[in-house]
């Protein structure tokens, strides 16, 4: 037993996730310490418009194309096992000059924003907070995208989770600077688009280094401006990967900006904190879930016979985990918001205990986008997702109105465990025909 626990352990996909999650953790204490830092300064009332305007952004930023390296990231993997440099090359052109076009168009429609949040909130100035992440989001994204997922393809996750970490450090930086300074929510929201020009300067000297090593990549001006030869092959698959995660992201962001339009911002700012704690504590599966996008495209070449088991396996230890991870975050979390948050955020702890379920069926989802995309059969989970968010907005608003917060919990609980649930079921079955 012990031998096949070291075996299990010293497999690459394991190693490469433990040396990922090193960066991952890293950018997900930062994150924590600078929301915990924010939360102080601005108090409950001034945190909800905060989590609001960060909620906003967020639900733009799901057009931007970064979702693309999804798609992308199986068509990598599959010609760099093949040796094939001329696919290479035009699938990252392509999702350069993908991500570049997305980018332009968010920030066109994200000149809305202002206009949308004085209509759903009465506040302008939270949209013009919105545009200001927005465009920090699209700013960072045209070559921190192509960079995080050259990295990844070519083996270098030592300087991937370097590039993660950064990320998230620099961001959080100008965050914390600029709201020390006294400039509150304004502050914070300018201090993202100051740490996003850094965070694209860093991710282009990753880029040069990659290029050191992998001379068939394009340069940085290439990636712009040069077209890729048959780029149109890759626009399909493209298109109905990123609905399928800006679906995924949709998940993430809708909640605290819906819970905006019922809840006073200090209830907004006791679900944001609750919901961000087991999120963040759930945050150490993501690596996983990264770095099964050419895993399983890989088992798929390889091994496609093993590839429901290894699905199984993988989910299965993702549900274990995340179960752990929440019952822990959960126990702890009463004198953790004591010491870090202070008596005004208390009222928070009580969501956490009823977030409990969401947590720990978390990992149901963990490989879910990976197969989906490594079987080709992504339409099928935007159905699911469209018919899961099609009937639970709607009755998210009922529970809103009818318990306040608690109808928060109930929203985002309902919206992943259904999915997530529906989704495994589907590839499981899908997996056995397949296997027959």
């Amino acid at each position: 037993m012990i031998s096949k626990i070291h075996a299990f352990l010293k497999r690459p996909f394991i190693l490469n996730a433990a040396s990922f999650q090193i960066g991952s953790v890293g950018a997900m204490l930062a994150q924590a310490i600078a929301g915990v830092i924010l939360a102080r300064i601005l108090g409950p009332n001034e945190f909800g418009r905060y989590a609001i305007v960060m909620s906003m952004a967020a639900i733009g930023s799901v057009l931007l194309g970064a979702g693309a390296t999804d798609a992308i990231a199986p068509v990598l993997a599959r010609a760099k096992h093949s040796q094939d440099d001329d696919e290479i090359r035009n699938a990252i052109l392509f999702l350069g000059k993908f991500v570049l076009i997305t980018s332009v168009i968010v920030l066109i429609l994200g000149l809305t924003m202002p206009i949308i949040a004085q209509h759903l909130y009465g506040d302008a100035s939270i949209g013009w907070y919105g545009l200001a992440v927005l465009t920090a989001s699209a700013i960072s994204t045209m070559l921190f995208a192509p960079t995080q997922l050259g990295l990844q393809v070519f083996g270098y996750i030592g300087r991937l989770s370097i590039l993660t970490f950064s990320d998230q450090l620099i961001r959080q930086c100008f965050v914390v600077a600029l709201v020390l300074s006294g400039l509150g929510v304004l502050g914070a929201s300018v201090g993202h688009l100051f740490g996003a020009l850094i965070v694209m300067l860093t991710a282009s000297l990753f880029w040069v280094y990659l290029r050191r090593h992998a001379t068939e990549l394009p340069s940085i001006k290439s990636l712009w401006i040069k077209y890729p030869q048959n780029g149109r092959k890759y626009l399909a698959p493209t298109l109905w990967v990123l609905i399928d995660r800006n679906l995924a992201m949709l998940y993430g962001a809708a909640p605290v900006a819906i819970a905006g339009l019922f809840l006073v911002t200090t209830d907004v700012s006791y679900f944001k904190i609750a919901l961000g704690w087991i999120t963040l504590a759930l945050a150490v599966l993501s690596p996983i879930s990264t770095l099964l996008n050419t895993e399983l495209a890989r088992i798929q070449i390889q091994q496609p016979e093993k590839l429901r088991s290894r699905f199984l396996q993988v989910t299965l230890l993702s549900v274990a985990s995340s179960a752990v991870v929440t019952v822990v975050a959960a126990l702890v979390a009463r004198p953790v918001f004591n010491l870090l948050y202070g008596s005004q955020y208390i009222n928070a702890v009580p969501l956490v205990y009823w977030l409990i379920p969401f947590g720990a069926l978390f990992g149901l989802g963990i490989a879910l986008g990976p197969m989906w995309r490594a079987l080709n059969m992504v339409r099928s989970s935007i159905v699911i997702n469209l018919i899961v968010l099609g009937v639970g907005i709607p009755l998210s608003f009922v529970a809103l109105q009818q318990w306040g917060a608690l109808g928060a919990v109930a929203m985002v609980t309902g919206w992943y465990t259904i999915s997530h649930t529906v989704s495994f079921l589907y590839l499981f079955k899908s997996l056995k025909r397949l296997n027959s």
